[in-house]
């Protein structure tokens, strides 16, 4: 289980970042470490270099020194290289770090030698139970000690040399066969290396020659390794000639030469690199020169023009030039633009249609161009300007199309109008209707005040409704003529009653009514009416109280022979039906004929005289309808209406009943009627909750009551409903004596 930062996990970028900058042998010094998948740990090391590893402390002193050697020559590469780059790129320090974790030096027990190379297992501080070291510095718990000859070695020798004497001769022919090979490939690798990896063919053959007649790796260790370390310096070198291939921006010239100081300039092919890298540079600066005075000679056609022929003349590399010639060929362009767009500007300058078509021809060519710096900058800004009153023309044509019947938005409408141009078109036709729109507020203003000193005057109204027929067709004047409409309404209203009460003659249900409808009417319009009607209401209102007081006297000759003297002493002709019926009804009152007396018997006592206080009074019955009503929901109980409630003014008293244990889960009781607002019910016992309704009865009629149980959160528990009457006013009985 390692950790996703750990050196391992980044193999692949290691070797990436030591081919980048240094030898291909430098890169195989790491092993690629492949950790078994069964989770019992297991590393397998392999490496890209042929040949069988051999332990490093399984070889001859000689070949130790020699691995030792070859091997401090690359861990001091690699640290010098990770300096480097921290110094180099600080904002990526990634790839420093990585460096240094990987050089730290695991034991002499970790190190194998292939060929002549040696490769490193365990590496990154890796090995179980032993702290990082210095770069470099081997591990002191794991170099062997000196290995000494033992005494017996020198005559076991001598024996050995002796038995060998017989076979020297062959031997002899054998190690003469070695050492001209060994000088052929020698003298090979001399005229490979004289090519200066141009091409590099011959040290792909020699590296494939020395695998096949040394297929061990026993010997021309020094060879094998000249080779191997020049291809890889040929493939750095051609790597980096295809980036240069590449033309790569000016800007990532400067990161290339940096990369290029790395290696050895006196030598090919990374001389040729260099020459080539700092002509493009040279080529570069040229350029940034160039573009300079682009930036400050740019909005001036003419010394574009010239810019643009000079430019035509230098033979630089196309891809540095070419971010200049892009620049070059817009600011030409533009000045062709403003060239044509000058004289069509001009030409469309009161014209919003033409106006809008230009910009919108323009706006691709502006925005491609940059329509910001001259000389497409003053045209922009006189299209925009024009463009801008065109607007304010249609704005203020919408606000005056919506402000018709708005006077003050019309003078909003003139005094920002005022503060433009308004002699000049496009604004001009917007100002003559405004000056038009604003005539007519004065008039209207004119007409209103006509209105309010009429107040009530049907001669003054009519001659304004005279006057406005100037102005029926226009919408202006239309909340004038709707309020100036019932005003002469009323008018007419009065005149009609005023004929309708000249017409009533003695008709007093006539009369009555027209009373009733005037009434209601306070407005002095109807103050000749109301005058008109005072003597008919008089007249039947004198034949009302005599006509009541014949009914009251009945048959009671007193008051019959006293109605009859005081009609006689009215002269109005509207009473002549009445004193036809107290003729009628006096007759017996005259004197009547003698008759016998009769002996009666004496009255009852009356019953005694009730006292109560100072009013007798009979108590009320009690209301009808009242009554207990069940619930319904998750609880039992009963809406009970208060009996003794229903009068006139009185508010519906009703008491919520909820039986145990739903009443514990209650938190409140609120009437559900229509239009109640927070109308909660008082607890006035354990299980009990009294409310009155919130408004009280007016006349007779059912009350309909209904109430909700909530429970803490607001969800309701259960409810009901019930009905209540109204009694209307409560009945007296007056004081009678007995």
């Amino acid at each position: 289980m390692l950790a996703p930062d750990h050196p391992w996990r980044q193999f692949d970028a290691l070797g990436r970042t030591l081919r980048r900058h240094l030898p291909g042998a430098t890169a195989a010094l790491f092993a690629r470490p492949e950790i078994a998948l069964d989770g019992a740990g297991t590393v397998t090391w392999t490496s890209a270099l042929a040949g069988q590893p051999r332990p490093l402390l399984d070889l001859p002193d000689e070949a130790q020194a020699a691995a030792r050697r070859i091997l401090a020559d690359h861990l001091n590469a690699i640290s010098r290289l990770a300096d480097e780059l921290s110094r180099r790129e600080p904002d990526d320090p990634e790839p420093a770090q990585l460096l240094k974790r990987a050089i730290v030096y695991p034991g002499d027990e970790s190190v194998y030698v292939i060929g002549d190379a040696p490769v490193l297992i365990s590496w990154g501080g890796t090995d179980p139970g032993r702290p990082p070291r210095a770069v470099g510095t081997p591990d002191p718990a794991t170099v062997p000690p000196p290995r000494r000859r033992p005494a017996w070695i020198l005559p076991l020798l001598g024996l050995i040399a002796l038995a060998t004497l017989g076979v020297g001769l062959g031997l002899g022919i054998w190690f003469w066969q070695l050492e001209e090979t060994e000088q052929g490939l020698r003298e090979d690798l001399d005229a490979a290396l004289a090519n200066h990896c141009d091409p590099v063919a011959p040290l792909v053959e020699l590296a494939s020659r020395l695998d096949r007649i040394d297929r061990e790796d026993a010997r021309y260790a020094d060879i094998r390794m000249a080779v191997l370390t020049e291809i890889g310096i040929c493939e750095e070198a051609a790597l980096f000639a295809e980036r240069l291939a590449t033309e790569p921006p000016c800007d990532h010239l400067s990161t290339l030469d940096e990369e290029l100081a790395f290696y050895d300039l006196e030598r090919e092919p990374f001389r040729a690199l260099k020459t080539d890298l700092d002509r493009r540079i040279s080529a570069c600066t040229r350029v940034d020169g160039l573009a300079q005075r682009f930036d400050v000679v740019a909005g001036d056609c003419l010394a574009v023009a010239e810019l643009d022929q000079e430019i035509a003349t230098l033979d630089e590399p196309k891809r540095a030039l070419a971010a200049l010639r892009v620049g070059l060929d817009r600011a030409l362009a533009a000045c062709r633009l403003a060239e044509t767009l000058g004289p069509q500007l001009a030409d469309a300058f009161e014209d919003c249609t033409a106006l809008r078509t230009l910009a919108r021809e323009t706006a691709p060519a502006f925005v491609e161009l940059d329509a910001s710096r001259p000389p497409l900058s003053e045209i922009r800004r006189g299209l925009d300007e024009a463009l801008a009153r065109c607007d304010l023309a249609d704005h203020l044509e919408d606000e005056l199309a919506r402000a018709q019947d708005d006077c003050l938005a019309l003078a909003g409408l003139d005094e920002t109008l005022s503060r433009h141009d308004p002699d000049r078109e496009p604004l001009a036709a917007v100002a003559g209707r405004l000056a038009v729109a604003l005539r007519q507020c004065a008039d209207l203003n004119d007409l209103e005040q006509r209105f309010a000193e009429a107040n009530g005057d049907c001669d003054s109204l009519q001659a304004l409704a005279d006057g406005l027929e100037g102005y029926r067709n226009n919408l202006r004047f239309l909340d004038i003529r709707t309020r100036l409409a019932p005003e002469l309404q009323i008018c007419s209203e009065a005149d009609a009653l005023q004929e309708q009460i000249a017409a009533i003659g003695g008709d007093c249900t006539k009369a009555r009514a027209l009373a009733a409808r005037l009434a209601d009417q306070g407005d002095p319009r109807f103050a000749k009416a109301r005058a008109a009607l005072v003597a008919p209401i008089a007249d039947c209102d004198r034949i009302d109280r005599y006509t009541q007081r014949l009914a009251e006297a009945g048959t009671d000759c007193t008051r019959l022979v006293a109605l009859e003297r005081d009609l006689k002493r009215e002269s109005a002709p509207t009473l002549r039906p009445v004193r036809q019926a107290l003729d009628e009804r006096i007759g017996p009152c005259r004197p009547p004929p003698p008759k016998p007396v009769v002996v009666q018997a004496p009255p009852k006592a009356p019953p005694p005289e009730i006292k109560t206080g100072t009013k007798p009074t009979i108590p009320p019955p009690p209301p009808q309808g009242s009554g207990s009503f069940a619930m319904r929901g998750d609880c039992t109980g009963r809406l009970t209406i208060d009996p003794t409630s229903g009068w006139d003014g009185d508010r519906v008293r009703h008491i919520v009943t909820i039986d145990p244990p739903a009443s514990e889960r209650v938190a409140r009781v609120t009437s559900t009627n229509p239009g109640c607002r927070n109308c909660a019910l008082r607890k006035i016992g354990r299980n009990t909750w009294r409310g009155d309704l919130f408004y009280g009865c007016r006349g007779r009629g059912i009350v309909q009551i209904s109430y909700a149980a909530d429970d803490a959160s607001g969800r309701v528990i259960c409810s009901g409903n019930g009905t209540g009457l109204c009694l209307g006013r409560r009945r007296k009985i007056a004081k009678r004596r007995l």
